[in-house]
């Protein structure tokens, strides 16, 4: 179910449960190029380990509390964003974002990441996006950066990743210095 078309490439969708077998393929493809950075990726191990995951998408939907979509790139899931936490009442929200190896390097994530502002900004009253981001992870910060967001804080140790906790930087925009076009 597509909720918000980026261009005649790629498209944003809820994901059905139907899709957990594409979705754990894509993850166990790309199992040691997303473990580096995405603490749950061990969790991912077989299709219906998806199935409560999916559920809980879809509770958080319902709920106002997060929108996680798949990407669509011509019409193949290759990876994910969306508002992983929205604080309903408070405008705020956060993104994240994980795609294929073979899929980086096409610009994929940053105009689906530029869509979902836009759409968060426009459709649902959002006043504040945040994003997280490994501080040594330069391939995610890199989408923050070029779409314009603000450093405001770096967080010590933040996460912890399979053996080690991990410095993080919180990257923010606000609506009103959001200018969608200059991305």
């Amino acid at each position: 179910m597509t909720i918000i078309k980026i261009d005649d490439d790629i498209e944003l969708g809820i994901v059905q449960m139907e899709e957990r077998f594409k979705l754990f393929e894509t993850v166990d493809e790309n199992r040691h190029h997303l473990r580096k950075w995405l603490p749950w990726v061990d969790h991912s191990t077989s299709p219906d380990s998806y199935i409560t995951v999916i559920q809980g998408w879809q509770e958080n939907i319902d709920r106002g509390t997060g929108l996680e979509v798949a990407i669509y790139y011509r019409g193949e899931l290759c990876g994910m964003t969306g508002y992983n936490m929205m604080a309903p009442g408070q405008g705020r929200a956060q993104i994240g974002y994980w795609i294929s190896k073979d899929a980086e390097g096409k610009g994929i994530v940053k105009r689906a990441v530029k869509g979902l502002i836009d759409y968060g900004f426009d459709t649902l009253g959002l006043n504040r996006v945040e994003i997280i981001c490994g501080d040594k992870n330069y391939r995610s910060r890199a989408i923050p950066e070029i779409l314009g967001f603000t450093q405001e804080a770096m967080m010590a140790e933040y996460e912890f990743l399979y053996d080690h906790y991990h410095d993080c930087i919180l990257y923010r925009m606000l609506k009103k210095d959001w200018i969608s076009d200059n991305k």
